[in-house]
C-alpha cells in the first residue's frame, strides 16, 4: 500500500505459485562439501528442481514485459544454485549477500539501480533485506520463506521505497506437499495476529471507557471467530 511519501501508484501485489519438487539434492551435495556441482549436474538435472523450472518460465516472461527482478533465498547454498539457474536461463544479474563487503554493498546497488541491463539481483534475506534501495526493480521473488513474515516484508520493501514509479509486484514460491506450505500458513496466522493486536490493543466502550484486550482474548476471537 502507498503511503504519504511514496506515488500512489506502488501498489503491492501477491501471488502465490504451488510447484511440486525442492531443490534438496542439490542442497545435499553443497552440505557435504561439493561446492563444484557444476562438475557433476548437467544443466538439465539442476532444472529437474521445479522452484527452478517455475523461474525458468517465470523470468523471461517478466524480463519480455520490461520488469526487473529482486530474488531472495535466506541461504548463500541456494543463492549458488539460483545463480547457476540464472546462467541458464540467460539472463545477467549481480549478487549481494552476508560475504559481500560493506564497501561494495552500495555499488552494487546504484549499479542495478542505473544498468537497465541487469534482469536481476540475487539477495540473501537477512543481508539484503534490509535498508537497502533497490528502486532499479519493481518485482520481488521470495524463494523460500522465513517463519517471521516480518523479515520478507522487509525484502520486498527494498523496491518498494521512495522514489519508485512503477506497481510492485510479489511472487512467493511454495513447494505442496512440504514445509514450504506449513512456513506459509504460519506466516500468515502471525500477520493476522500482528494486525489484531495493533487494531484491537485497546477498545472504547459504549460509556466512553478504555478497556486493554488481553492476549487471549484476542487469539480466543482469531481461532473462534
Amino acid at each position: 500500500m502507498a503511503t504519504d511519501t511514496e506515488p500512489a501508484c506502488v501498489n503491492l501485489s501477491y501471488r502465490l505459485i504451488l510447484i511440486y519438487v525442492s531443490t534438496s539434492y542439490l542442497q545435499l551435495l553443497l552440505y557435504h562439501g561439493v561446492t563444484d556441482t557444476k562438475g557433476l549436474l548437467s544443466d538439465e538435472e539442476v532444472m529437474i528442481s521445479a522452484k527452478c523450472r517455475a523461474l525458468s518460465k517465470l523470468l523471461p516472461s517478466l524480463k519480455q514485459n520490461g520488469h526487473r527482478v529482486l530474488i531472495f533465498s535466506q541461504w548463500t547454498s541456494m543463492l549458488d544454485i539460483l545463480e547457476w539457474t540464472l546462467d541458464v536461463i540467460g539472463v545477467t544479474y549481480r549478487r549481494l549477500d552476508g560475504s559481500t563487503a560493506v564497501t561494495e554493498r552500495q555499488t552494487i546497488v546504484d549499479t542495478f539501480n542505473n544498468d537497465t541491463s541487469i534482469f536481476a539481483c540475487l539477495l540473501s534475506t537477512r543481508a539484503g533485506g534490509q535498508g537497502l534501495n533497490l528502486i532499479g526493480a519493481d518485482t520481488v521473488v521470495i524463494h523460500d520463506m522465513d517463519f517471521n513474515p516480518q523479515i520478507d516484508r522487509q525484502a520486498e520493501d527494498r523496491c518498494h521505497r521512495i522514489g519508485q514509479t512503477k506497481p510492485v509486484t510479489i511472487y512467493r514460491l511454495v513447494t505442496k506437499d512440504t514445509v514450504d506450505e506449513n512456513v506459509y500458513e504460519i506466516a500468515k496466522r502471525k500477520l493476522v495476529l500482528d494486525a489484531a493486536v495493533l487494531e484491537s490493543g485497546v477498545e472504547v466502550d459504549n460509556d466512553g471507557d478504555t478497556s486493554d484486550k488481553t492476549m487471549g482474548e484476542i487469539l480466543s476471537t482469531l481461532l473462534l471467530g
